[in-house]
């Protein structure tokens, strides 16, 4: 499944399922799809997003460390979620300046 996050004022983008139910949680949504959060609620749900994307990078971070360091070279280092979540926090920062909301779908 993809989901397009979009704005009526700003451009939209798509995500895999899994990566967007997972951001759209640590928004403070219910992780449904379709969905959208008001123009009013952005700045809210940016601070909630960064500090589950900070958590999850920490967690991740002394795992990695816990790992013998030979597995580490053999193993392909996946995309993180925080990297996965860039676009997404820039259109929710424009649509919060343009004081819009922003929605989700499966496309």
């Amino acid at each position: 499944m993809l989901v397009r996050f979009s704005s009526p004022k700003t451009e939209s983008i798509l995500m895999f399922g899994e990566s967007a139910i997972r951001l759209i949680k640590m928004l403070g949504a219910t992780g449904h799809v379709p969905g959208a959060i008001a123009a009013e609620d952005i700045p809210k749900a940016l601070v909630a997003l960064r500090q589950h994307l900070q958590q999850a990078d920490d967690v991740a971070e002394n795992d990695e460390h816990s790992r013998p360091s030979s597995e580490q070279q053999e193993r392909e280092r996946p995309i993180d979620l925080a990297t996965r979540a860039g676009p997404l926090i820039q259109i929710l920062e424009r649509a919060a300046k343009l004081n819009a909301p922003v929605m989700w779908d499966k496309t």
